[in-house]
């Protein structure tokens, strides 16, 4: 499945590209996961680093998930990134990021330089200045009309905020892919 989404995205020219990680810092963050978007509404996210689905009596952050909990199946780190890294490294396909310093750190530490690339938040500074807010959300709802999935819905909030590595992985999924497919639909 990762190089079917790896040869429709060489075909389309242009990408959406998002990274997930377990803080927010990029320089200390681990990747959990990445998300890719070859044209609008056409997107998937790649886990990578999920730790147990987060069980109803509180999480599995210290191994205490239930016996039936599912397993998540995901494509070991190394073998992920291998695959990725001729895409992300293309000069011919076009990596489009909302704040792309962030996401080009986190590359940048498993040995990737993503390049060319194309940034929606300065994209949106240059041609707005002052005159409106930057950030992808609220781009989204000016420019397209949309409601992102806030971050707080799939991870909580305060004391009760987990590490996006402890998501489950199908709101993972929902909420990256979508960051991948609203860059690229700003973008265009």
């Amino acid at each position: 499945a990762l190089h079917a989404w790896i040869s429709r995205a060489e075909s389309a020219g242009v990408i959406g590209f998002d990274t997930e990680t377990d803080r927010l810092s990029s320089v200390h963050g681990e990747l959990v996961g990445l998300s890719l978007a070859v044209g609008p509404n056409q997107a998937c996210y790649v886990p990578l680093a999920h730790e147990g689905e987060a069980s109803t009596s509180g999480g599995g952050l210290f191994g205490d998930e239930p016996s039936d909990a599912p397993a998540i199946i995901q494509i070991p780190r190394d073998i992920a990134l291998a695959a990725l890294k001729p895409l992300l490294e293309n000069p011919k396909v076009l990596k489009v990021m909302q704040n792309g310093k962030y996401d080009l750190t986190v590359m940048a530490n498993q040995g990737i330089t993503v390049s060319p690339v194309d940034d929606t938040l300065l994209i949106s500074y240059v041609l707005g200045g002052g005159l409106h807010a930057h950030g992808m959300d609220e781009q989204a709802r000016r420019l397209l009309g949309h409601e992102c999935i806030p971050f707080k819905q799939v991870a909580g909030t305060g004391k009760s905020q987990k590490s996006f590595k402890h998501v489950e992985l199908k709101a993972a999924t929902e909420y990256a892919a979508e960051d991948a497919d609203v860059t690229l639909r700003l973008w265009m």
